[in-house]
């Protein structure tokens, strides 16, 4: 006898499983449309996370993007909580990984400037992935790529003692802020691709290693040496080495500037206002007895103008003490001309 969810879905066969959840193959009853169904384990989300979840999948059914999966319901049923979405006729980065095809370096380009026009969308809308693998970005019947597997706040990630199983097994991609127990923000987004873009680009898997000790090698050292990225040309490594930067203040901006240096071939130059650089001139000045300044009430664009200013009253109170000079020797000899008159 066939599974229901819902009387609305038919369940299929295991895709995987983890502690925490299992996937199936699914199809919409009536129209036998194939679906992706996770459910959650019984005992692995608590009443609180079930209830901020319920709360996100409204948001993310409303993302409507060519580069996202599809959320089509999510809901808290009799198996447990579950997701469904579109099933993406095509294959995996990680099925190509693991069938040992070569992406090449154009094409690994390609990928990723795909991956990061959908999340430069979702990052707009307040949407982190939170959990970017090469097994879920996919390449579809059409060659287009798609981001799936979003992780919707409040989901197992913000679980303990789920939480640190889920570093201390499925960390590979995962920031270094978060691994040091801080949310995903957009810029760890920008770091997980970065690795994900090295493995495509390079042919071969980062040379990450798993469980505690990996973790903290990343937080301390970094993820690249000089010959993990020598196999590459110049300009990706100059852009992978900022993408996955341990400080998230001294990676991309977002997802379009990291977009944009893939499609120039160049980093781009740092502007006024850079985050990074706010942040190294914040430390200089306040290193040095000046005021702190924070990003919110002045940028160093601002900062460049007060410096512009300076050099201009500067030459203006030269000019003053030029004129003043004058004066005064122009006072003294006619003093001493009167004088001898």
């Amino acid at each position: 006898m066939d599974q229901l969810l819902k009387s609305k879905y038919r369940i299929g066969h295991k895709l995987s499983e983890n502690p925490f959840s299992v996937t199936y193959r699914g199809f919409l009853i009536g129209t036998e449309k194939p679906v992706i169904i996770k459910i959650y384990k019984r005992g692995t989300l608590n009443s609180s996370l079930i209830k901020s979840m319920k709360m996100r999948v409204k948001d993310f059914s409303l993302l409507a993007h060519h580069g996202a999966a599809k959320l089509l319901d999510g809901d808290y049923g009799w198996q447990g909580f579950y997701f469904v979405r579109e099933f993406i006729d095509g294959a995996s980065i990680q099925e190509l990984f693991d069938r040992g095809e070569k992406l090449g370096l154009e094409k690994a380009v390609a990928v990723a400037d795909q991956a990061l026009e959908t999340l430069a969308v979702t990052h707009a809308k307040g949407i982190v992935h939170g959990a970017l693998k090469p097994s879920n970005i996919f390449l579809d019947s059409r060659g287009l790529v798609k981001l799936a597997d979003f992780v919707v706040e409040g989901e197992i990630k913000s679980s303990l003692p789920q939480r640190i199983q889920e570093v201390m097994e499925n960390a590979r991609y995962a920031s270094p802020e978060e691994l040091s127990g801080e949310p995903a923000e957009p810029a760890s987004d920008l770091y997980a691709l970065g690795i994900i873009l090295y493995e495509m680009a390079a042919g071969k898997p980062a040379r990450l290693a798993g469980g505690l000790a990996g973790n903290l090698s990343k937080l301390q050292t970094g993820v690249f040496s000089k010959e993990d990225l020598a196999v590459l040309p110049g300009y990706l490594k100059e852009i992978i080495n900022k993408a996955t930067a341990k400080d998230p203040l001294l990676r991309f901006v977002s997802a379009a500037d990291f977009r944009q240096s893939l499609e120039r071939k160049a980093l781009l130059r740092p502007i006024l206002g850079d985050p990074g650089l706010v942040r190294i001139f914040e430390s200089v000045v306040t290193q040095y007895g000046g005021e702190e300044i924070t990003i919110e009430s002045e940028s160093l664009q601002d900062v460049g103008r007060l410096k512009l200013r300076w050099g201009k009253e500067k030459h203006r109170n030269w000019l003053l003490a030029l004129v003043l000079l004058a004066a005064v020797a122009i006072g003294i000899l006619y003093a001493f001309f009167l004088g001898n008159s």
